[in-house]
C-alpha cells in the first residue's frame, strides 16, 4: 500500500470510498451516488490549505482522509472531515496507515493541530482514534441534523512520535 497526495483529479475516488463506507458503516440499503457522495468531499478540499491523502493498493484508491482550516482562536487548526475506507479494504490497517502519514501532511499545511469528529457507536473508529493519540475534547454531543451521539477529538501533529510508538 501506498500513501499519496491526492487533487482534484481525485475528489471521485474520495466520493465514491465514502459512499461505500458509510453505506456499509450507517447500514444503508443502497450506495450513495457519485452526485450525491461528491459535493461533500468536494466541499471539503475548497481551501489551498486543505489537504487529501490516498491509500493506493494495485493502482486503485482504497482509503482517504480529506480536510481543511479550521481556524479558531488564533490556533492553526484543521478539520479531518473525512477518513474512509472502502469495505473492500476495511480490516487491513488502511485507515491507520493514513492517520499515521497525517501529521506530515499537517505539518506542511502549517497546523499546530487537527480535530475531528466520530460517531461514539463507532467502535472501530474510536478504538483507532485513541491508540493513536488522539483525545477527547468535550462530552459526546447529538448531531444537529439527526441527533446520533458524536465525540469530538484532537490530535497534534507535533505528538506524532507517541501516536508513532503506541501501536
Amino acid at each position: 500500500m501506498e500513501i499519496v497526495h491526492g487533487g482534484p483529479g481525485d475528489v471521485d475516488d474520495a466520493a465514491m470510498i465514502w459512499a461505500h463506507a458509510v453505506a456499509l458503516r450507517d447500514g444503508y440499503d443502497e450506495v450513495p451516488t457519485l452526485a450525491e457522495a461528491r459535493p461533500g468531499v468536494e466541499n471539503a478540499l475548497i481551501d489551498e490549505r486543505s489537504f487529501l491523502l490516498l491509500a493506493v493498493e494495485e493502482g486503485r484508491a482504497v482509503g482517504f482522509v480529506a480536510g481543511g482550516p479550521h481556524e479558531t482562536d488564533g490556533v492553526r487548526r484543521a478539520f479531518l472531515n473525512y477518513v474512509g475506507v472502502h469495505p473492500d479494504a476495511q480490516g487491513r490497517g488502511v485507515g491507520e496507515a493514513l492517520l499515521r502519514e497525517l501529521p506530515d501532511a499537517l505539518i506542511k499545511n502549517g497546523y499546530e493541530t487537527v480535530e475531528l469528529l466520530v460517531f461514539v457507536d463507532n467502535v472501530p473508529g474510536v478504538r483507532l482514534y485513541e491508540r493513536l493519540g488522539w483525545i477527547k475534547v468535550g462530552d459526546p454531543v447529538p448531531h444537529p441534523r439527526h441527533g446520533r451521539v458524536e465525540q469530538r477529538y484532537a490530535f497534534s501533529p507535533a505528538s506524532r512520535e507517541l501516536g508513532r510508538e503506541s501501536v
